[in-house]
C-alpha cells in the first residue's frame, strides 16, 4: 500500500540530459547522464542540491521507449554545454508517493497515484518525475531502493 501525500511543489532550476531510450537501455542511459551532467555542473562553478531525477514521457503505447529528461537540481541553472543543458521541475500542486523495492516493480505506485487522481477528480499536470534516493552503485540490494514519484496536478477542465 502507498501513502499518497499533496503536497506544494517550488520551480527547481536543474542541469538535464535528453534522450530517445528504449525501456533495456534506461539504466546505462541515466548512468551516463548524471555522470555528465555533474561533472558540467562543476565545471561551471555551480551545486548540486538534490537528489538526481528522470521525467519519462512514454513515446509508445506499450512503454518499450520514452523520452528521458533527466539530471540534477541546482541553486540556480548554468550555462549548459554539449548535451546538458538548464531546465527545471516545475512548481505547483502535486502528488507524491515513496516507492521502496526494483525499478521494474513501481507500477503499484503509479497506480496508487492514479487513483487518487481520479478520485479527486483533477487531471496530471504534465509528466510525472522520479527522485532516485539510494545509488544503485553504493547499495546493491534492489529490496532497498527508494524513490519517490512526484505527480503534478490540475484542477478539471
Amino acid at each position: 500500500m502507498y501513502e499518497i501525500e499533496e503536497r506544494i511543489m517550488v520551480e527547481q532550476p536543474t542541469m538535464v540530459m535528453r534522450g530517445k531510450v528504449k525501456l533495456e537501455d534506461i539504466p546505462g542511459f541515466l548512468g551516463r547522464v548524471y555522470h555528465t551532467v555533474e561533472s558540467q555542473i562543476r565545471r561551471a562553478g555551480a551545486h548540486v542540491v538534490g537528489q538526481p531525477f528522470a521525467r519519462y514521457r512514454p513515446l509508445d503505447t506499450e512503454y518499450r521507449e520514452f523520452d528521458i529528461e533527466a539530471g540534477l537540481p541546482v541553486v540556480m541553472a548554468v550555462a549548459g554545454h554539449g548535451e546538458v543543458q538548464a531546465s527545471h521541475l516545475p512548481g505547483g500542486p502535486a502528488v507524491v508517493t515513496i516507492h521502496t523495492g526494483p525499478y521494474e516493480r513501481m507500477e503499484p505506485a503509479y497506480q496508487a497515484i492514479n487513483a487518487w487522481i481520479h478520485e479527486q477528480d483533477v487531471d496530471p499536470g504534465g509528466p510525472a518525475w522520479e527522485v532516485y534516493y539510494t545509488d544503485p552503485n553504493e547499495e546493491p540490494d534492489p529490496a532497498t531502493w527508494r524513490t519517490e514519484i512526484v505527480q503534478p496536478y490540475r484542477p478539471a477542465d
